[in-house]
């Protein structure tokens, strides 16, 4: 079976995160996706917003109960307190959810003549390695 980075390394366009929480669902956006040991790291694409994030846009889902299906992650974390969905985005399915997000995110890397997959290596040194 493949890990959490491989699949997710796969991706050329970030992520669709669904969040549940007692009877609340939040959809994000992530742009990355990397498998940490026993569970993962996500980091949402207004870590490059140019005014600073407003909320914390890296989160972790350590020593978590991690399923995968076919392309997407199930994590089931904090006792099983909250569930969290990443799946790979696909604009047309999920464009109404997390489209600006995403634009947002390849609007920057433009805007820094780097690629989506360049970004993806350089946020994973930032990520991993503290």
């Amino acid at each position: 079976m493949p890990t959490v980075d491989e699949v997710a390394s796969r991706w050329s366009a970030g992520a669709l995160v669904i969040v549940k929480m007692d009877v609340e669902t939040i959809y994000r956006a992530a742009a990355f996706v990397f498998g940490d040991g026993d569970g993962l790291v996500w980091v949402e694409p207004h870590y490059l917003d140019p005014y600073g994030a407003a909320t914390p846009a890296m989160h972790c889902a350590r020593a978590a109960q991690v399923h995968q299906f076919g392309t997407a992650f199930n994590i089931l974390a904090n006792g099983g307190t909250w569930t969290v969905t990443l799946a790979d985005y696909i604009p047309e399915e999920d464009g109404d959810q997390i489209g600006e997000q995403i634009a947002f995110l390849f609007d920057r890397l433009a805007a820094e003549g780097t690629t989506w997959h360049a970004e993806r290596e350089r946020v994973r040194g930032l990520v991993l390695d503290n």
